[in-house]
């Protein structure tokens, strides 16, 4: 890859964050002296006529205020609640112990605080078990602070190690009553969660999109997937990675993460050996052989989770290397058909990336760029010189269509000019002059967009389309890829015009370039997956 295509990771420590917030069941005081008066009373422990005891310390309290900050305290209707309801049994003892754990217990007296002040500071030390208690208690106002932080540092979590967590207590919280293993496969999947009502659908899809499309930035927090939320996920297409063998690599770490963990449980060593051995081959089933080439084979071979496995993966090897090997293209299964559909790979085989400096484009100038993939799916020595040419154009200034004029039988009418403001990208087969109308490419059409999120770099966007370019078609338009707005903005930092509510921008600064990468893949019918449809995904939206 040439350097103009490398892209540098920045990371950034998180940024602590103060919400300066009000709760809105406070008395509302144009003066805010009644308000001084009530963080008064709980700084200097007035008038206190309850005690939460939480982690053998004991916090004086007024049942007031915690009735009208918690939902879980307050009488609703005719609900039964923990301080107003005669019938519970501690409604009239003036000390409470409330159990919790130890990361809650930590944060506890901030979270008390919060009923009286309705001013919190949140960071990524303590965001977890402050929307553990805000979530516990109903304190709803908080929960809503909470979502919007974590969604404004999604990529902080990745790099810290903590978004898998995030993601799975988000999943934990929103589970249907019945769970098969359809419903694994589909949280990964856009629609699941239009069933997930607000904050939460905002914070899943985000958690989601952002582990699927920027995998190599999760290593952190990778081996703390559940089993089956991480078969799920070994079960889309659109997972973004550099080739499967780089997926391989995160699964086998996944593996010896829980093998450590299980011999801290049992010390048996048959017991632990046959777990391990029913683990390996249920998670890595889900990994698509076909999809790595011969000559990283032999690499397999030499890491330590084969080994152990030598049956399971020479089977699933030997299968692999038979796509690589005949000419005739082996059909699979419908269960099987996902093993031979690439997933987004930036290897340079299926495509390419490039920048591009938006003060050199003049308004409705596009700019143009070429890309070579590879024509066949697997990679067989005969056919290593087969290659589809590409054109991507991008027009990120808005088009322009000049006055022209109608011609028609009744007469000439004048049409005026048009100008559309959208970001629009087109991808154009090239083809010799002997080429046409002979040569046809059903391919998956992918265009990542990079954002920036607290000075790191990741994938924002993922437009996906399945087209048959042919004589009659050789050319895709793709509108509304990016934010106009966030894209045709003042160039200051001051000024950066984010994408949406959360602190993404397309930019870091005006000398950071814009970044796309574009993948074709080829498609051959009854052997890979065609279910993409067209389709633009967003990570923040």
């Amino acid at each position: 890859m040439s350097a103009e295509c490398e892209m540098d990771h920045s990371y950034a420590m998180p940024n602590v964050v103060s919400y300066q917030y009000q709760n809105s069941k406070l008395p509302n005081d144009n003066s805010n002296t009644l308000l001084k008066k009530i963080q008064n009373v709980y700084a200097n422990k007035l008038l206190n006529d309850i005690t939460l005891v939480v982690g053998g310390i004991s916090y004086p309290a007024h049942r007031f205020m915690l009735c009208i900050s918690s939902d879980v305290f307050e009488v609703i209707y005719n609900a039964k609640t923990m301080l107003m309801n005669s019938t519970w049994s501690d409604s009239h003892q003036e000390v409470i112990e409330l159990q919790e754990v130890q990361q809650c217990i930590e944060v506890f007296p901030v979270f008390l605080q919060y009923f009286y002040t309705g001013v919190i500071t949140l960071e990524q030390s303590n965001i977890m078990p402050m929307l553990v208690l805000a979530d516990k208690y109903n304190v709803k106002d908080l929960t809503t602070l909470c979502v919007e932080y974590m969604c404004e540092h999604i990529a902080d979590a990745a790099d810290q190690g903590q978004l898998v967590t995030w993601f799975q207590y988000v999943l934990s919280l929103n589970q249907p009553t019945t769970i098969n293993a359809s419903y694994y496969c589909k949280i990964w999947q856009d629609i699941e969660c239009m069933e997930i009502k607000p904050p939460w659908n905002k914070l899943l899809k985000a958690c989601r999109n952002y582990i699927k499309w920027n995998l190599d930035s999760c290593t952190k927090c990778f081996n703390t997937f559940q089993c089956d939320i991480l078969v799920g996920l070994l079960k889309q297409s659109d997972v973004v990675v550099h080739d499967e063998m780089q997926l391989f690599g995160c699964v086998a770490s996944w593996l010896n993460y829980q093998s450590a963990e299980k011999l801290l449980e049992c010390n048996e060593s048959d017991t632990i050996e046959d777990y391990m051995s029913s683990l390996t081959e249920h998670v890595m089933s889900y990994i698509r052989y076909p999809m790595i080439l011969p000559r990283q084979m032999a690499q397999l071979l030499m890491v330590p989770v084969v080994k152990q496995n030598k049956d399971f993966f020479v089977d699933k090897m030997a299968a692999a290397m038979e796509y690589n090997l005949i000419k005739t293209e082996k059909r699979s299964d419908t269960e099987h058909i996902l093993e031979c559909t690439p997933r987004l790979y930036t290897c340079e085989r299926w495509g390419n990336s490039f920048r591009v400096r938006t003060k050199v484009i003049q308004n409705y100038q596009s700019i143009k760029r070429e890309i070579v993939t590879c024509s066949s799916l697997f990679d067989r020595e005969r056919e290593l010189n087969e290659e589809s040419n590409w054109e991507i154009e991008m027009y990120l200034k808005g088009l322009c269509f000049g006055k022209a004029m109608l011609v028609s039988w009744r007469g000439s009418i004048e049409v005026p000019e048009v100008i559309i403001k959208t970001v629009r990208a087109t991808i154009k087969m090239k083809l010799q002059p002997e080429d046409i109308g002979k040569v046809a490419r059903h391919v998956r059409v992918a265009i990542l967009v990079y954002a920036v999120q607290n000075k790191i770099v990741h994938v924002v966007t993922v437009v996906q389309k399945v087209v048959l370019f042919d004589t009659n078609q050789n050319l895709i338009t793709i509108d509304d890829l990016m934010v106009y707005d966030a894209v045709n903005q003042p160039t200051t930092n001051e000024e950066l015009i984010h994408i949406n509510d959360t602190n993404v921008s397309y930019f870091m600064s005006d000398r950071v370039p814009l970044k796309f990468h574009v993948i074709i893949t080829p498609i051959i019918t009854g052997l890979t997956d065609t279910h993409v449809g067209t389709r633009i995904q967003h990570v923040h939206f």
